[in-house]
């Protein structure tokens, strides 16, 4: 007799994973896809939310609502993915111990998941009071996303990345739904109902994840002590590295929306949000080009089959810049008629080189992230850091000494300079751990 378990097991994994458009989820075209889908909707998301939280709740709101997302990106600092990194290492590595890493994954994920819903409701307590409300429901979402981490880990140590990028489309198209349905349905009129939005969201794909996973794989929960030796290993030896270069690249995407509203206030953080909406999705879109070379890289250097991924190397340059300059050069002469477009003309920022700088910033950093997904599981990873914490630098900078010159435009100008000083340096670090 058939248990409800494996009838239910195979109906998922035959409609919803193995045919039609989730087909071959293991290969790079697959993950890409579904990435861009989750873009996608973002961007759609942004593009719509955006203008209604400035039209119905003022540019203030606006300041609130990104800064939470900062606020959530810095708590995931301490957690999140370079953990994540660790433990796909080591679950791929280590098949015997896998139930061990999964079982420490899951109390690692779960508990941090807590301390960040306490430091979201206390930093909303003592800075942000009248937006107290929706900081509470923020911290339910980030409870919630920390507890989803380790089924992310067990589908990508699996090589399932596609699979992973198709949930978090999901989770991204439910909460474009929900939020913009608030406005026009609920007659939204505070922020709370954009993160109950959210939050119902991503409880909807847990509840999916759980059972997804549940059926594929074949890991048991059990409560047991973990060894010393396998929590120094995920948190130290393999961790430490992917700890300092998540907390570099943190800190380089959200350190400015923190400082900014930290220094300047809300409203100042409103206006960069508009002005920056665009270069970092086409950002965003650049990097997900690279991001699964790494994988690649790791496991050819470890083949010894160094001349073949050097030459896929120097290819994928190649199409990268290419692409990246098709984006910068479209945003450098349509920018300001997006914007427009997209906010009306009277909420768009009138600032000096914010589409020319922006431009550029756009090719230089997809073209970094090329050449840190080369290192990013080889030794050559800690010069990369590195390299990520001067442009830290560069952008705190200006954001503090040189705001009243390039206004909300600081730290792009900041990141800017620093990738001038830094991209050969990336390069090099790249060829010389190909050459090894």
């Amino acid at each position: 007799m058939i248990s409800f378990r494996q009838r239910f097991g195979k109906k998922i994994s035959k409609e919803l994973f193995s045919n039609g458009m989730v087909k071959k989820l293991s290969n790079h075209q697959s993950y890409v896809i579904f990435s861009y889908l989750a873009i996608a909707m973002n961007i759609v998301t942004g593009f719509v939310l955006i203008p209604l939280i400035t039209k119905k709740l003022g540019i203030e709101a606006l300041g609130v609502f990104g800064l939470l997302f900062s606020l959530y990106s810095i708590i995931a600092i301490g957690g999140g993915g370079w953990l994540a990194a660790s433990v796909v290492k080591n679950l791929v590595q280590y098949k015997f111990l896998k139930n061990k890493i999964y079982i420490f994954s899951i109390y690692f994920n779960v508990a941090y998941g807590l301390l960040g819903a306490m430091i979201v409701i206390v930093y909303g307590y003592t800075q942000k009071p009248d937006y107290l409300d929706s900081f509470y429901f923020f911290a339910a979402y980030t409870m919630v996303s920390f507890a989803m981490i380790p089924f992310y880990n067990i589908m990508a140590a699996e090589l399932k990345q596609a699979q992973v990028a198709f949930f978090r489309f999901v989770q991204q198209f439910l909460f474009m739904l929900l939020s913009i349905s608030s406005f026009y349905l609920l007659a939204g009129n505070s922020l709370y109902y954009v993160f109950s939005a959210l939050l119902i969201s991503v409880v909807i794909v847990f509840i999916a994840l759980l059972i997804y996973c549940t059926y594929q794989f074949n890991y048991t929960f059990y409560f047991r002590k973990i060894k010393k030796v396998i929590i120094y290993k995920l948190l130290i030896t393999d961790g430490a590295g992917y700890f300092t270069n998540g907390l570099s690249t943190i800190l380089l995407l959200q350190i400015d929306v923190l400082l900014i509203d930290f220094l300047y206030g809300a409203k100042s953080v409103g206006i960069y949000l508009i002005i920056w909406k665009v270069p970092n999705t086409l950002i965003m879109l650049g990097w997900r080009l690279s991001d699964p070379f790494a994988v690649i890289v790791a496991n050819k250097l470890k083949e010894n089959r160094k001349a073949e991924i050097k030459a896929e190397f120097f290819q994928l340059e190649r199409k990268v810049l290419m692409l990246s300059v098709l984006a910068a050069s479209g945003y450098l002469f349509l920018g300001q008629y997006i914007l427009e477009l997209w906010m009306g003309a009277t909420n768009v920022p009138n600032i000096k080189y914010m589409y020319a700088a922006s431009a550029v910033l756009i090719v230089l950093s997809v073209m970094q992230r090329v050449y840190l997904s080369v290192n990013y599981y080889t030794h050559g990873l800690s010069m990369a850091t590195g390299l990520q914490f001067i442009e830290i630098v560069f952008k705190c900078l200006f954001i503090v000494f040189l705001f009243d010159l390039f206004q909300e435009m600081a730290p792009v100008i900041g990141w800017l300079f620093g990738l001038i000083v830094t991209l050969l340096f990336y390069r090099y670090n790249s060829l010389r751990v190909l050459s090894v």
